[in-house]
């Protein structure tokens, strides 16, 4: 019998929380303004520094490499698992191998707090060792563990092995306990994960990131130059290594058609732009007078400085690589929806359900790219009514979130 307390515990699993990098944690801030009515825990990695507040646990790194080395030793083929099993014997883990990273750790966290069924455990960037350890915990303490809900960004998982990977998120599906809840932020991602695994798992967990959703477009003074912003740290994935291209691609264009002057915002640390770095060949657009000028920006910076930064932008450039974000989502993406900027992404991303209201335009090629910014730089107006109808799109979608819905049902 579950004793009803005035109020309910919210535990929210965050391994790489850190400040000032990415959007960690504004899933933090976002859980607790969805959640007003829970008190919240922290469980953070070994990079956390309190700034939020004291973390009930720790996650230590050490965990995933014992982890890796079972899922290896169990899903492997031969070589992995002969690898697998040599080094958990000379690491002495061959007979003291916990079933899961951190069922442990999450049970002592639950009897610690003294939480039961009306209590919460959220992961909003979960992979396959937070949902092994979510079924240890409920195998430890059975009907007494909390419910566990768990939010998959990405396809990879956390295990970029694909037959590990498959094996071990069969494994847990045959033996997925009903209270512990799959959700993905993208539909696509959802879609995929259901026709290859068959586990029952929702899309469309959306949380707010680092702008508010705005109730009309902010007017910028553009000082003679249409600023285009590439925010984050630079990643492959990211198409961070096509800035270059597409900058130049849109110096010809600019030079030929006398159109501009652009700025292209770009967000990194010192080295990127440096030699060797990825934003090198950017250094000959930094000086002033030309038609195209590339601002470097630190990519450390405050959540204020972040949005302020954000704000001062006319449009989001996102060359993204679709291998990887065909299916997974974008906080990027949301905050310049949330900010009413058009978006010049590559064709055949995710999230396609907050690209295509007229508010933005796809690309390919460098060409492609540098196209599409001047279209936008030519009349930016043409993108208001679009921008307007997505950004209302993103407010129901965080409204109507089927990760509310499930916790509104399970409290009825």
């Amino acid at each position: 019998m579950v004793i009803e307390r005035e109020r309910r515990t919210l535990v929210i699993v965050e391994r790489k929380l850190a400040q000032n990098r990415g959007h960690y944690h504004t899933q933090i801030t976002a859980l607790r303004t969805m959640l007003p009515n829970y008190e919240t825990a922290l469980i953070t990695g070994e990079a956390y520094d309190g700034f939020l507040g004291i973390s009930a646990a720790t996650l230590a790194t050490s965990s995933l490499k014992g982890q890796k080395l079972r899922s290896r030793l169990r899903h492997g083929n031969p070589l992995e698992r002969v690898g697998a099993l040599l080094a958990l014997l000379r690491k002495g883990l061959m007979f003291n191998m916990p079933v899961s990273a951190y069922g442990r750790q999450f049970a002592e966290v639950v009897t610690n707090l003294k939480l039961d069924q009306s209590d919460l455990i959220i992961v909003p960037t979960a992979d396959l060792d937070t949902l092994e350890s979510s079924v240890d915990l409920h195998h430890i303490l059975g009907d007494a563990a909390p419910r566990v809900i768990l939010r998959f960004l990405n396809a990879e998982l956390g295990d970029r092995n694909d037959g590990v990977r498959s094996a071990r998120l069969r494994e847990v599906q045959a033996k997925l306990p009903k209270r512990v809840l799959l959700f993905t932020e993208t539909e696509e991602l959802a879609d995929h994960l259901r026709k290859e695994f068959n586990i029952p798992v929702a899309g469309g967990f959306y949380l707010p990131c680092s702008v508010p959703i705005a109730d009309s477009p902010e007017e910028r003074v553009l000082n003679g130059r249409f600023r285009i912003g590439v925010f984050g740290e630079p990643r492959l994935e990211k198409g961070s290594s096509r800035i270059p291209g597409i900058t130049t691609a849109l110096a010809q264009k600019a030079a030929a058609g006398s159109a501009g002057p652009f700025e292209i915002v770009v967000q990194g640390a010192a080295a990127d732009f440096q030699k060797h770095g990825v934003y090198e060949a950017l250094a000959e657009h930094q000086a002033s007078g030309r038609a195209v000028v590339v601002s470097p920006h630190d990519n450390r910076l405050s959540p204020q400085e972040f949005a302020r930064l954000f704000a001062s932008v006319d449009a989001i450039l996102l060359p993204y690589d679709t291998s990887l974000y065909n299916l997974q989502g974008s906080g990027v993406i949301q905050d310049a929806v949330a900010a009413r900027k058009p978006i010049i992404y590559t064709k055949g991303m995710s999230m396609m359900s907050f690209l295509d209201h007229g508010n933005g335009l796809a690309a390919e090629t460098d060409q492609d790219f540098a196209e599409a910014i001047m279209r936008v730089a030519s009349d930016p107006l043409t993108f208001r009514e679009g921008t307007a109808r997505a950004a209302a799109y993103l407010q129901n979608a965080i409204a109507a979130s089927p990760f509310l819905r499930a916790i509104n049902a399970a409290q009825q």
